[in-house]
């Protein structure tokens, strides 16, 4: 493998004209931050990397820091080093080869992954499967709406407009292809711009909203490379959607009167040998191997105390209505699509799991961390999931226990055991600290809702 320099020299000899290099991470809340650096800061960038202070992880959905945290004030809003990771290098589509940008991840001082850093809380617990014998592939799918970049008068987001018609669909038709087709620039553009950077893009399809689509990205053995191309997928969907004249957003229900969007993960688990340890024998019912019954128990035993992570805002809890294809439960069940966890219809040796109750917002690198935390406890533990679900999961949902609010879901977060054993006890102490204040700050707001039902 060449040498971190080599990796950055020939890059700049592939592109001789580059002008700037965006330094870019996904925050707990998803949102992408980072820096613009001129092309002379390149060469230290991808050798020594930048600093920036902690806080960065200490702020809410808006950018305001939260003192509770312990990240600004008590620590004198003290920088880290933050690391290039080399091989998310990549050219910005659109910027004919004047604009680079590299994913960054914060460093503790002794060059280890910081504690409250999501790539380094999800490669601690990769660590912790491999060593268990776990080896985890993984494919994220991530559902969103084109949007107009502009609000209407009442402050309200607009379903883009087609180039067909100039007006918005006026309805939604699931894998529906003249639906695809009104939007089939932006969305193949972004598809090769995602090949262009060796993000794993793979089919795409019409969702059931009205400019409602889903991109779905490749099975990878590397987990935290699928992580990573999760969060470049969705800013190189920003970029692109931009460029064509349209916006784009990963709220979990943007709109009231269409479905919302959600990250699906499908998870498998492989031995040292490369075997799926969850497929099941020859003839024998996909549901009916131990590993995958028990991995499907754990999903479900631990949701509560991961919600805080799944659903990390007040508009992320609106998608979690019956029929709208967003999970509300612990069902699960084989070829079906209203369950939480659900078996996809397949070769046994290609035998996963999909996780279908986080919303498109989440953090990836939490989610996916839990959600493979949740499977391993299951299994080592011998935990037994409820009967599986036949027909409508929505007819029959099992939510005894389960949090019915964002608030009571921070709460359980903040006093999870599991959560803090996966993903460590500072990273849950911010977390949890960040979202309750950003929810305190919301529910303060007087909207003009309240002023049409109750002036």
């Amino acid at each position: 493998m060449a040498s971190v320099d080599q990796f950055a020299a020939d890059f700049r000899a592939q592109y001789p004209n580059i002008e700037t290099i965006t330094a870019m991470f996904a925050d707990l809340n998803g949102v992408m931050r980072g820096k613009v650096l001129p092309a002379s800061s390149f060469d230290k960038l991808m050798g020594d990397g930048i600093l920036l202070p902690a806080s960065v992880f200490g702020t809410d959905a808006t950018g305001e820091s939260v003192p509770e945290t312990g990240l600004v004030w008590e620590t004198g809003d003290a920088d880290f080093p933050w690391q290039a990771i080399t091989e998310t290098l990549h050219i910005l589509p659109g910027s004919e080869g004047k604009n680079a940008a590299v994913m960054i991840q914060m460093m503790d001082h002794d060059n280890t992954p910081h504690k409250i850093d999501p790539r380094g809380a999800l490669m601690r617990v990769i660590d912790r499967l491999n060593a268990q014998g776990l080896f985890p592939v993984i494919a994220p799918e991530l559902e969103f709406y084109l949007i107009n970049p502009k609000l209407d008068t009442a402050g309200m987001g607009q379903i883009a407009a087609t180039a067909l018609t100039g007006k918005p669909q006026p309805m939604g038709q699931v894998y529906g292809l003249d639906s695809y087709d009104e939007f089939a620039p932006v969305i193949d553009h972004i598809k090769s711009a995602c090949a262009d950077i060796a993000v794993g893009a793979d089919a795409a399809i019409s969702e059931y909203g009205k400019s409602q689509f889903e991109i779905n990205l490749m099975h990878r053995d590397d987990p935290i490379r699928a992580a990573d191309e999760a969060i470049m997928l969705k800013r190189i969907t920003r970029i692109v959607a931009r460029h064509h004249g349209h916006d784009v957003t990963f709220m979990g229900k943007p709109f009231s009167d269409d479905t919302g969007s959600g990250f699906h993960l499908h998870a498998s688990l492989l031995d040292a040998d490369g075997h799926n340890v969850m497929a099941e024998a020859k003839g024998a019912s996909p549901d009916s191997h131990e590993n995958l019954r028990h991995a499907a128990a754990g999903m479900g035993r631990y949701l509560d105390q991961s919600m805080a992570v799944f659903a990390p805002n007040a508009n992320a809890w609106r998608r979690i209505q019956p029929g709208h294809y967003a999970p509300i439960d612990r069902s699960w069940g084989h070829n079906n699509r209203t369950v939480s966890f659900r078996i996809p219809h397949g070769d046994a040796k290609a035998r996963r799991l999909e996780h279908r109750c986080a919303s498109a917002d989440a953090n990836p690198y939490l989610s996916i961390a839990l959600i493979l935390a949740a499977m391993a406890e299951g299994m080592e533990q011998k935990l037994t999931p409820p009967p599986i679900t036949m027909g409508n999961a929505y007819d029959q949902p099992d939510r005894e226990g389960l949090p019915n609010s964002w608030g009571e879901a921070n709460t359980r977060f903040a006093e999870s055991a599991f959560a803090k054993k996966w993903l460590g006890e500072d990273m849950v102490r911010v977390y949890a600290a960040t979202k309750e204040y950003e929810r305190l700050q919301f529910e303060s707001l007087v909207t003009p809702t309240e002023w049409t039902w109750y002036r």
